[in-house]
């Protein structure tokens, strides 16, 4: 993980440097209060706009030894340092001021992080290299896309609401409460509550590591991505694992954890190593450890990955003798009147969307409706011959290929006995790493006969329209919630635009609708 960190007034607090300047030079009252934003308003109504940029050539240059660090702010750094997280410090910052004398502004800015001890080995430790000044707004954002932050910290709202800013975690510090009206991003008023979000570490862990078999001193580093799951990468230095804390729900029967568990004791039990290793369960806590694979993700599906996928379906289901006691997949289906209601309860749910998301709920009225009455009517067919072990949600998103090329799939919290014309639609539904229909005979001959490739044709359009309601999850609140726990409740709004601009192109791809 990667945390960028914007400098002025979000790692540099100036409230008190501003007001003295500004005492010193008689422009302001002295009961005028110590914050950089009432000195300006002031000056400004005043009429003293060019004073007031003058003395910001002056603060950020000359003066700017006198700078204070926002309170935490050193600390989050150094914490960052002990969990092996990467920052980067990014900011937008003239070379020179617009008004008085030409200080180099950024020789300035570089020579307080050293004052404060940033570069310091024996403090804070963060390279040189790690710290831009860009001249432009524009060089800024791309610089925080080519250092692949996953998180950035930002004291502005019109920066992190920019169209070109990097769909990443945005997190607004906002320290005198200017924005409590804002709702696009988290909004955080202080370095402890930033800290306690990204640098958090779920109860107990360390003493779980070490049943899993690490030794101390541990390191913990949130990992992005976990849609429905909070998922930290655990290390003593020798050994590398990622520990899964799972979600539960008062309103979901289903149990995640009880169910992944369950399915890799079946895998590794059969010998099966398509996966990574589980090291350790906490039933109570709800934690998994697995051993970590060092890989590459998927960006696109090809023959080699589309045949090994088929491979580890059918190694799975070779001998299922020992696996009488799984459960049913999440959703399973053995009949089409069961597939039927799958869809028709998905499309129903979305009718709890709040009326306030008007272009969502005209989408589901005026297109996802009309279209699922339609292709229900067409569904016929008798019951599957057959039921397997399906991994569920299996798709190229939960995979890594390491050097050795030899895929792994992960994240088999939905897994159990289902009908494989499901999972056969499911696999070319998922939209995250999206399989060609090019590849479609290569799938139905590795799974099944003729008649399971007529059957999961057939249901292919109705699952499409479920995986479309799906993407609008963000929107119903069971789900959201899932969402909020695994990412953080601050980009919800975010997440409903992505999604549902999502199901709309989706949409455009069901052949019946």
């Amino acid at each position: 993980m990667r945390i960028g960190v914007d400098f002025d007034n979000t790692i540099v607090c100036y409230d008190a440097l501003f007001h003295r300047v500004a005492l010193e030079q008689k422009l302001i009252p002295p009961e005028l209060p110590v914050n950089k934003s009432e000195v300006r308003n002031y000056l400004r109504r005043a009429g003293k706009e060019p004073l007031w940029t003058e003395m910001q050539g002056d603060v950020y240059g000359a003066r700017m030894a006198e700078a204070a660090p926002f309170p935490g702010v050193l600390e989050f750094f150094q914490q960052c340092r002990q969990a092996n997280i990467a920052v980067s410090i990014i900011s937008h910052k003239t070379r020179h001021p617009f008004l008085g004398e030409k200080h180099d502004l950024h020789a300035a800015a570089a020579n307080w992080l050293e004052l404060q001890g940033f570069f310091d080995p024996d403090k804070i430790g963060l390279p040189r290299a790690e710290v831009f000044f860009e001249l432009t707004k524009e060089a800024k954002l791309a610089r925080i896309a080519q250092r692949k932050c996953d998180h950035f910290i930002d004291d502005l709202p019109e920066i992190l609401a920019e169209p070109s800013f990097p769909a990443i975690s945005r997190i607004l510090f906002d320290p005198a409460d200017l924005y409590s009206d804002e709702t696009r991003f988290f909004r955080a008023k202080s370095w402890a509550v930033i800290s306690k979000r990204l640098i958090s570490e779920p109860e107990g862990f360390r003493e779980f590591a070490v049943r899993g078999g690490l030794a101390s001193p541990i390191t913990v580093e949130p990992m992005s991505g976990g849609g429905n799951n909070r998922v930290y990468f655990v290390s003593d230095g020798k050994q590398k694992t990622v520990l899964k804390q799972y979600f539960r729900q008062a309103a979901d029967a289903r149990d995640r954890f009880a169910s992944e568990r369950a399915f890799y004791g079946f895998l590794w039990g059969r010998g099966l190593r398509r996966t990574p290793e589980p090291l350790a369960w906490d039933a109570e806590k709800r934690l998994g450890l697995f051993e970590f694979i060092d890989g590459e993700k998927l960006r696109s599906a090809d023959a080699e990955a589309v045949d090994q996928a088929m491979q580890f379906i059918v190694e799975l289901n070779q001998d299922t003798s020992a696996a009488a006691g799984l459960p049913n997949a999440s959703e399973a289906c053995f009949s089409m009147e069961e597939h039927v209601a799958v869809i028709d309860r998905r499309v129903a749910r979305l009718a709890e969307i709040e009326p306030s998301h008007t272009e969502a709920v005209a989408f589901v009225q005026e297109s996802l409706q009309p279209a699922w009455r339609k292709i229900r009517a067409a569904i016929r067919g008798s019951s599957p011959a057959r039921r397997i072990l399906s991994p569920s949600d299996f798709g190229f998103h939960n995979a890594l290929r390491p050097a050795d090329g030899r895929l792994r799939f992960f994240d088999f919290e939905y897994a159990g006995w289902d009908d494989p014309a499901k999972l056969i639609c499911d696999f070319f539904c998922q939209p995250q790493v999206p399989v060609p229909l090019e590849y479609w005979d290569r799938v139905t001959a590795a799974l099944g006969d003729k008649a399971l490739a007529e059957r999961a044709r057939l249901l292919l359009p109705a699952y499409q329209i479920k995986w479309c309601c799906i993407m609008l999850n963000e929107f119903a609140r069971h789900d959201r919630e899932r969402r909020d726990f695994a990412q953080g409740a601050a980009t919800s709004a975010q997440r409903k635009i992505a999604q549902l601009a999502k199901a709309r192109a989706a949409f455009q791809t069901i052949s019946h609708a």
